[in-house]
């Protein structure tokens, strides 16, 4: 009996994070939800760009946001040099009196980073780019315009992932989905690093070492009383990781990550305090309790008598060992339908299976990854 209970309570936690949840926000958003009033809206603007040994990239990736089409009175661009120990300082150094070098002696690490060059940001609005990234021509303006509504606090552009190995797939075209919904029912908690923007006064300061800055910023805006909006139009373009063993240790680092965020804020727990607590939990926090949920469905299949359970059992071992193939074998698997989307969903529990212990063990020293 009490394996059959296990059993079903597994199923209803996998099933609410990735069917329920999204379900429940799709028909809320088409019945309640509601877009900010944008306008043609400029205000002076801040780039902030955090960087640490991008001596290669970092020049071409200030030369595409200096090429958008925004006003060039209105738009400083901060660069912020972390500790670097190639020549980044120099090549970020262009000659355009909008850029501005920020260096930093030592390694901080990216949330001090940004923490520094917020200090001395002049622009309304904080725009956080990466360096890996390109902007489509007229992102920056569909960042900024829902900044015309007062209750809106911070705006995520969109991620288009090219192809590759790494390419999550179906999985971000849901992702992205979801992420709209919840961005039209006041409830978006987490947003693009590699095209978001805040205002500047609701900027807080990040603790050292705090790996998610594209949810702690988002959060902290929530907590004070604003709304953050997601600008689909507003698109960054990055290419998908080269396998899916590289894009295996990028979810892990990210996945980790939530967990350090609970750590360092608590208030995420308390349905109370939490005002976006259903969207965080079901959003966030079951995704790392789904890998826990699943072995435990595997196990108790195999442990609850009658031929169903054993049904099961088998449906879940042969699921698992084609999802396994899809992980190793990823030319192979796109001949086959869902396939890929099975070894990416393998891919994703596995690293949320390993986030805790990840969390646990974290080299605080080691302040950059780069993949």
């Amino acid at each position: 009996m009490i394996a059959i209970v296990l059993f079903w309570l597994s199923l209803g936690i996998v099933g609410h994070a990735y069917v329920g949840y999204p379900v429940l926000m799709a028909m809320l958003a088409r019945w309640r939800g509601r877009d900010p009033l944008c306008g043609d809206h400029v205000p002076a603007i801040s780039v902030v760009l955090a960087v640490h040994d991008e001596e290669t990239r970092v020049a071409a990736r200030i030369r595409d946001v200096l090429a958008q089409d925004y006003p060039a009175d209105q738009l400083e661009m901060l660069v912020v040099n972390d500790g670097s120990r190639d020549g980044t300082s120099r090549a970020a150094r262009l000659d355009d009196p909008r850029v501005k070098v920020i260096d930093l002696d030592t390694n901080q690490g990216k949330a001090g980073a940004l923490n520094r060059a917020v200090e001395v940001a002049r622009g309304e609005i904080l725009v956080f780019v990466d360096a890996r990234q390109s902007f489509a021509p007229g992102a920056l303006r569909a960042l900024v315009a829902p900044f015309a509504d007062p209750s809106v606090g911070g705006v995520s552009g969109e991620l288009v992932i090219g192809s590759g190995q790494g390419n999550p797939g179906l999985y971000w075209r849901m992702e992205k989905r979801l992420r709209h919904d919840e961005a039209r029912l006041g409830c978006l908690h987490g947003v693009s690093g590699a095209i978001h923007a805040l205002r500047r006064e609701l900027f807080v300061p990040m603790p050292a070492g705090t790996v998610l800055d594209d949810m702690w910023t988002p959060l902290q805006t929530l907590l004070g009383g604003h709304r953050v909006w997601m600008a689909r139009d507003a698109i960054a373009v990055d290419q998908a990781s080269s396998s899916l063993a590289e894009e295996f240790h990028r979810k892990l680092r990210t996945l980790a990550g939530n967990w350090q965020l609970v750590q360092r804020l608590p208030v995420l727990l308390n349905p109370v305090a939490n005002p976006v607590f259903l969207a965080w939990f079901s959003h966030k926090f079951l995704r790392l309790v789904v890998p826990w949920a699943l072995l435990v469905a595997l196990v108790a299949s195999a442990c609850a008598p009658g031929p169903f359970y054993r049904f099961a059992l088998g449906a879940q071992l042969l699921a698992y060992a084609g999802a396994a193939l899809a992980w190793a074998r990823p030319a192979l698997a796109r001949r086959v339908p869902l396939l890929p989307a099975a070894g990416m969903f393998l891919m994703l529990n596995s690293a949320a299976l390993l986030s805790l212990p990840a969390s646990l063990a974290w080299d605080g020293s080691r302040l950059w990854r780069k993949h």
